[in-house]
């Protein structure tokens, strides 16, 4: 494909993306993916293991990955349930499941070439999601050190797909600066305290995590049999305070290749 038939097949990838209810898309070079800031940190680091750590060793990328679909869903303050954990993940993550899979059967049968939505953690072949959204386009990595979307600020949710063809990016941007100006709300507004450094802390978040699964709750919903179910709800105080984006809206946007 030339340039010309590049642009075409990515802005139509973003257009069939963005046609299901509340989801935002957007598109990185998985060659210029694996020089974001996670991927030099985690090579220089030897990373812990166990049930809350990546494994330093994952699993390979597919050799045919030229690019990777980023998929956004808005979890705004009102939807809380899209955020509980119930023992085999989060309705919110449920539907990105659902709308990777049929964005494969779409990207197969249309542009007839191979598509492979990711797990979500790195070390089962993975990508880092917060990078690969900003080379997309999606947003900018915030003080919270969440990514902060224009539309949706930090109250968003991220899946992926490797594609098997060389398309033009959506991103990433330089015209959004949500932190410049703010005086920090995310950070006063985390309960463990995980920001007082001046950095994140990631020790000090997995601590408030800790806490939350020790403090499930029971919800009536959900359920065919009518029974309780029990959650987790975890903290989401640093992307609750922050100003960034409409919390009521769940819109399709702006997003295309660039030429």
């Amino acid at each position: 494909m030339d340039f010309r038939s590049n642009l075409s097949a990515s802005n139509s990838i973003i257009k069939k993306a963005q046609s299901f209810p509340g989801v935002l898309a957007g598109i990185a070079a998985a060659e210029t993916l694996k020089q974001a800031p996670s991927y030099r940190a985690r090579s220089s680091v030897e990373w812990k293991t166990g049930a809350m750590f990546e494994t330093h060793e994952s699993i390979p990328w597919p050799e045919d990955a030229k690019s990777v679909l980023v998929l956004v869903y808005g979890h705004p303050s009102g939807e809380p349930e899209l955020d509980w954990w119930d023992g085999k993940g989060t309705e919110g993550n449920r539907v990105l499941m659902r709308v990777a899979e049929q964005m494969r059967q779409w990207f197969e049968s249309t542009l007839h070439a191979k598509a492979d939505p990711l797990p979500y953690h790195v070390e089962n072949g993975g990508v880092f999601l917060k990078d690969a959204a900003v080379l997309a386009g999606l947003g900018v990595i915030g003080r919270n050190n969440l990514l902060v979307t224009p539309e949706l600020g930090p109250r968003v949710r991220l899946r992926a797909l490797f594609l098997s063809l060389e398309l033009v990016p959506t991103g990433p941007i330089d015209w959004f600066s949500p932190c410049e100006g703010c005086p920090s709300l995310c950070w006063k507004a985390c309960p463990q305290k995980a920001f007082d450094t001046g950095a994140y802390s990631r020790m000090d978040c997995i601590l408030q995590m800790e806490e939350n699964r020790a403090n499930v709750k029971k919800i009536d919903q959900n359920k065919q049999d009518g029974r309780a179910v029990e959650v987790v709800s975890y903290c989401r105080a640093c992307e609750l305070a922050c100003p960034a984006g409409h919390w009521e809206e769940r819109p399709v946007t702006r997003y295309s290749a660039k030429t």
